[in-house]
């Protein structure tokens, strides 16, 4: 008699039903090694702080299952990610509660180039892309 555990998920791949699955057919490139990649806290709790970029998915949030973690409770533990996939940059919001903004408006996904700003809960991040690998993209003044 099998007494395997049943989550309800039908898939059996180990996932419990609540477990949300964002794009995960869309298929992510290594971030080339001519970029340097960061973001920079232009506003809250860590205001000056950077960043590096340095996976094809970079998950941004309040909680401890995100790469860079912001201390700020607006933002979902699991709030926003940054994708390098056919040769772009790509923020998406992954399902937050409070919402992810590119110039003040909200977004599901948004193309990001050198200088976006984007806010997460009530922190306000500059992306910044540089071809200088090595280096720090940013100087914080």
């Amino acid at each position: 008699m099998n007494s395997e555990k049943h989550t309800g998920n039908p898939s059996g791949d180990g996932l419990d039903d609540d477990t949300k699955r964002v794009n995960s057919a869309q298929e992510l490139s290594e971030i080339p090694p001519k970029y340097a990649v960061s973001i920079v806290v232009r506003k809250g709790n860590k205001k000056g702080a950077e960043y590096s970029i340095t996976n094809s998915r970079t998950v941004i949030g309040r909680g401890t299952g995100a790469d860079i973690i912001i201390d700020d409770p607006t933002v979902s533990r699991i709030h926003a990610a940054i994708e390098f996939c056919k040769n772009k940059f790509i923020l998406k919001d992954l399902g937050s509660t409070n919402g992810t903004f590119v110039d003040g408006t909200s977004i599901k996904q948004a193309n990001l180039a050198h200088g976006v700003l984007f806010q997460i809960g009530g922190t306000v991040m500059e992306f910044a892309l540089a071809e200088r690998p090595g280096q720090s993209v940013y100087v914080i003044e």
